[in-house]
């Protein structure tokens, strides 16, 4: 019998592999940086950003990501396996350092319901 599950983390893996890219997550308290959980800098899975279209990713348990974000909106994808650092709140914030001019997104909502990825819903910031 396949085990859909070790499946599911090879492709997330390869996803990540070839969309992959580092974003800083900062923690936030009260607005400002919460001195209990420094900022890291992590490898993400996907970091799909909106714009009114579906965005399309293979991967995952019904064979691919498929999202519709509006625009200011993203979606962050982190390896659950790999992943240690704190977990994410609503009002943390995630930088992407690989992309042109820095953007910055504040967290509105994590999922876990995937079983290999943390799923982040982002709005701008």
């Amino acid at each position: 019998m396949v085990d859909w599950r070790k499946l599911e983390a090879a492709v997330d893996r390869k996803i990540g592999g070839a969309f992959g890219e580092r974003v800083r997550l900062s923690f936030m308290k009260g607005g400002k940086t919460d001195p209990d959980r420094p900022q890291i800098i992590v490898h993400c899975e996907a970091l799909c950003v909106g714009g009114d279209e579906v965005s399309t990713l293979g991967g995952g348990r019904s064979g691919q990501f498929q999202t519709r974000l509006a625009t200011g909106e993203a979606e962050l994808f982190l390896d659950r396996a790999s992943y240690d650092g704190p977990a994410l709140q609503s009002g943390d914030t995630v930088r992407a350092i690989d992309r042109a001019g820095l953007p910055v997104w504040e967290v509105a909502n994590v999922s876990s319901r995937d079983t290999s990825m943390i799923a982040i819903r982002l709005r701008e910031k």
